[in-house]
């Protein structure tokens, strides 16, 4: 359970996060999710697959957060993208990924390449600044989870089309929101 004390905030489960996250206790429950090991059947609520691209479904958000798992068949990858100046912080429920990382020149609009991080299960990584880019690739053999919490929810970003390396904008939706299908 959570005590309401800002200076004492525990979590056990995914609904104890979203109680952190709410009361507006961000650092600690960001801190608190680094070293706690989500069990898999809490996200199963909100479990949804697809046979072309990974799925975003939506636990919960308010003006000041969005939290969502994402769903990844095997070898499923995002567009290589920004947040729009969002602090992003993700953290792998299951399976393995890839990240490659990009830093943008904002004079030309051209991305420099940083380096390649490997995130396993129960590990974390995150972004925090507006010029940099990256791409996350399911690299398991299986499908896998990842959890993200946006620090303010994301409607648009940043991302690079692959076929024409332009920068575009693309409007962010959601695959489920609360367990519920749109």
């Amino acid at each position: 359970m959570i005590n309401q004390s800002k200076s004492s905030v525990q979590f056990s489960a995914l609904g104890d996060l979203v109680n952190a996250l709410k009361t507006e206790n961000y650092v600690l429950a960001v801190d608190q999710a680094h070293k706690f090991v989500f069990a898999e059947d809490e996200f199963e609520r909100y479990a949804f697959w697809d046979e072309n691209y990974y799925t975003r479904n939506c636990i919960a958000h308010n003006e000041s957060f969005e939290l969502i798992l994402l769903c990844w068949q095997a070898g499923q990858k995002t567009a290589n993208h920004c947040h729009n100046g969002q602090e992003c912080w993700v953290k792998v429920i299951s399976g393995e990924f890839e990240e490659e990382m990009y830093v943008l020149n904002e004079a030309t609009d051209k991305l420099t390449y940083t380096e390649t991080k490997h995130v396993s299960q129960h590990e974390v990584t995150s972004v925090d600044d507006h010029t940099v880019f990256h791409t996350l690739r399911n690299t398991s053999s299986s499908r896998a989870m990842s959890l993200h919490l946006y620090m303010k929810p994301i409607e648009r970003c940043r991302y690079i089309d692959e076929e024409s390396k332009e920068l575009r904008t693309a409007v962010m939706n959601y695959y489920s929101v609360n367990g519920e299908k749109c």
